[in-house]
């Protein structure tokens, strides 16, 4: 039998799932075919790369951050795996390109578990909605393309449910693991798998359970949680340093319980879950379109009335037997997000992915009792109007941020042509060591010794942190060194330290 029959064949909720999630497949690979690296995802490719070229994982070797590399390393592994594997076939071009498609995977599988969990735990109608806001919801959308961790976390989380819900427990407490080792925050499913435990299963089997999922989980996460605490000082380095007192430099070793009551983290995190990068509407400014602010203004609109089914869902939650699992589940990733906004700062609207699918639940039991009222066909509409706009303001954003990107290819390929592969470049910020794959240092007196070469372009907003402060190019000024290319378009300019 075809797939397609097989297909047609199927409960019709489900049936439609699977429409939703090949049009969410259809979307998230074709923004990563056109998506550039960028932001974090410079670095955490580079260490990829550096793990794939070095066989070895990276601690204080320059990859892009003036900072040790901290982050659990399950997706660099993935990246290192997948970069070898098209490097040693295809060569380098088609290495790095494939490697772009690991989220986008990772995305499309946490849709396919989350409709399942979905399913089970509730019923397929129910599943389908919430596929319907997981697929369309614009952060999730970002996170499923962009080259973060994000993507690898939330998947694991999901399994770890996923594996509980079926009575699979010692493969639920791997993927808990599995998804610390993607990052720190996969250890707040934790509270969650325990109290679905507690409430699904008998006592007997839950002292039983509970104790091989907490003890696997923490097992395959220790080792990564021992080296930083050894060579760190702190095993979640760079955070909660207030706590650990380790490594100084780069951490985060404040507390900050005001930003709790600062409305700057409701609207950040608001914005956030809706695709504004980090929730910093200042990001607003690489937008050169007409018409922006009426744009801006009827997606502000989309946003409301798209959220709406979520704030009507929270107030028929406990109509559901198993409302209390969803309940916890967000309120797990609630503590993370205050934690962090307290510790770290305002930008901390990717914590609450992993809670999505719960998320996306509350959103069904709201939109289910849209349809019950007499307005559901044009209701219909509407959301349909919304979720285009805001499909093609992802296609729009991704395609701004990689023509922006690609306006300094010239200057990459220069780097790339016309320096040794083991040339040092100071260079700061993480992802202009990406684009020119060259070995890069943090401006400073020890590195300018070091520097066969210095990139200089202080209009560089892709990567603020490329852009040299007024002392350092004081410092850089009085060396006298040549200029070895220049490019008055771009602003960029190479100077060679060893001429």
């Amino acid at each position: 039998m075809s797939l397609s029959k097989k297909i047609n064949k199927m409960e019709k909720y489900a049936k439609y799932s699977i429409y939703i999630i090949i049009l969410f497949s259809i979307v998230v690979l074709s923004l990563a075919s056109i998506y550039h690296v960028s932001g974090d995802g410079c670095w955490h490719i580079s260490a990829g790369k550096f793990i794939a070229k070095n066989m070895k994982l990276p601690l204080f070797e320059p990859i892009g951050r003036d900072e040790p590399f901290w982050s659990p390393p399950l997706y660099h592994i993935i990246v290192a795996l997948v970069y070898n594997f098209f490097n040693t076939l295809f060569g380098a071009n088609i290495a790095n390109f494939a490697v772009k498609f690991i989220s986008p995977v990772f995305g499309i599988l946490s849709l396919v578990f989350s409709f399942i969990i979905i399913k089970k735990i509730v019923n397929s109608r129910t599943a389908f909605y919430s596929t319907i806001f997981l697929a369309f919801m614009p952060i999730f959308i970002d996170y499923s393309i962009f080259s973060y961790v994000e993507s690898t976390l939330t998947f694991f989380v999901i399994l770890s449910v996923y594996f509980l819900v079926n009575g699979k427990f010692v493969l639920s407490g791997m993927a808990a693991g599995l998804s610390i080792l993607a990052k720190y925050n996969g250890i707040f499913i934790l509270p969650v798998l325990i109290f679905i435990l507690y409430k699904k299963y008998e006592k007997k089997v839950f002292y039983k359970n509970a104790l091989i999922i907490l003890a696997l989980s923490l097992l395959i996460a220790s080792p990564w949680l021992a080296r930083n605490w050894i060579l760190l000082g702190n095993p979640v380095w760079p955070y909660l340093n207030f706590v650990f007192n380790g490594l100084q430099s780069k951490s985060y070793a404040e507390v900050n319980l005001s930003n709790i009551a600062n409305p700057g983290l409701y609207i950040s995190t608001y914005l956030g879950f809706f695709g504004v990068p980090d929730g910093n509407y200042s990001t607003l400014s690489f937008f050169r379109i007409p018409y922006l602010k009426l744009l801006l203004f009827m997606w502000l609109a989309g946003t409301f009335i798209f959220i709406t089914p979520l704030l009507a869902g929270f107030f028929h939650l406990k109509k559901h037997k198993s409302w209390n699992f969803f309940a916890v589940w967000i309120l797990s990733y609630l503590a993370l997000l205050f934690l962090y906004a307290v510790n770290v700062g305002f930008y901390v609207s990717r914590m609450m992915l992993p809670a999505f699918p719960a998320m996306a639940v509350l959103w069904a039991f709201g939109f289910e009792r849209l349809h019950a009222s007499r307005l559901w066909k044009f209701a219909n509409i509407i959301f349909i109007l919304v979720i285009i706009g805001f499909v093609s303001t992802e296609f729009v954003k991704i395609s701004i941020a990689s023509n922006a990107w690609e306006f300094y290819r010239e200057d990459f390929d220069w780097a790339k042509s016309n320096t040794k592969p083991n040339a040092i470049f100071v260079a700061n910020g993480q992802c202009i060591p990406y684009n020119i794959e060259r070995e890069s240092l943090y401006a400073n007196d020890e590195s300018m010794r070091k520097a066969d070469y210095v990139w200089v372009n202080q209009n560089f907003l892709l990567d603020k942190r490329s852009i040299f402060d007024e002392q350092s190019l004081k410092d850089l000024q009085a060396r006298n060194y040549n200029a070895i290319y220049s490019n008055k378009k771009t602003g960029t300019v190479i100077y060679g330290a060893r001429q």
